[in-house]
């Protein structure tokens, strides 16, 4: 907490890469999400492999977070989705991907630049679990194309979410070769 309080971006990532999971309260991470203020702490917060994802209560905040009209909170839950999709945890049903990816199919188009691009990092560590999953998150990616995330002048590959759900390491590793 310490170093969260500080005004140091690189003191803020080192707080949340190195706190303890079982420590964080659902208060404490409402309060921190509250002081993001967007920009990329809002991606380390949530995924990055901090510590967050791990916490007890993630999987309940995570759905909480992706119905949230808050741009923040539903990048945050993207976020977490993406850290959850790595791992095979016994609190979130295969059916819980099945319906983000529906949510991500419905909703990407209306949303904003950096909550498409959340819900595309979502959709490509969801789309690496499963053949099934693979197969309708590649849909998906393909319906939306790469996501432009240049912003402020600064120029940006397009984040192309096809490249990933198709490389020779996943076909190889879902058994589509």
């Amino acid at each position: 907490m310490s170093l969260w309080q500080t005004n140091n971006y690189d003191a803020k990532v080192i707080g949340l890469l190195i706190d303890e999971p079982k420590k964080l309260t659902m208060e404490q991470m409402e309060q921190q999400v509250e002081q993001l203020n967007g920009g990329m702490l809002v991606h380390v917060f949530s995924s990055c492999d901090a510590t967050l994802p791990r916490a007890p209560f993630a999987f309940e905040l995570a759905k909480k977070w992706l119905a949230d009209d808050d741009d923040i909170r539903r990048r945050c839950g993207f976020g977490l989705v993406y850290e959850f999709s790595k791992k095979n945890r016994k609190e979130i049903p295969e059916q819980f991907y099945f319906d983000v990816l529906e949510m991500i199919e419905n909703q990407v188009f209306d949303v904003s630049k950096r909550v498409r691009l959340a819900m595309g990092t979502a959709l490509m560590g969801v789309g690496k679990r499963s053949v099934e999953l693979n197969q309708y998150a590649l849909k998906i990616a393909r319906m939306v194309g790469p996501i432009d995330f240049s912003e402020d002048g600064q120029k940006c590959d397009p984040f192309d979410v096809e490249k990933h759900l198709t490389s020779d390491y996943l076909k190889q590793k879902l058994g589509l070769q």
